[in-house]
């Protein structure tokens, strides 16, 4: 057995006498808290995200919302597939 063997004796690490604990926060140092409220908020921008209906959205929202196209849903199909997860039905089919 080496010394580096980890089944082997070691030596124990020796201890660093500059470490401690930190016991208080340093001068200065603020407090995580939460910021102001806005000033205006009807005013501000919403991202592009449809109101829910209650019907199911469309393909053209679906990939609007996460982007990507036909291409890259066979491409994650065919990965689900080489791990042997079922991907359910393949683009196309009915079902």
């Amino acid at each position: 057995m080496t010394k580096d063997d980890p089944t082997g004796e070691r030596d124990a690490l020796p201890i660093n006498p500059t470490l401690t604990p930190h016991l208080k926060p340093a001068a200065g140092h603020p407090p995580a808290a939460q910021g102001p409220a806005p000033e205006h908020p009807e005013g501000r921008t919403l991202p592009g995200v449809p109101a829910p209906a209650g019907d199911g959205m469309s393909a053209g929202e679906v990939t609007g919302l996460l982007g990507g196209d036909a291409s890259m849903t066979e491409a994650n199909i065919a990965l689900e597939r080489a791990e042997g997860l079922d991907p359910g039905p393949g683009p196309g089919t009915e079902g």
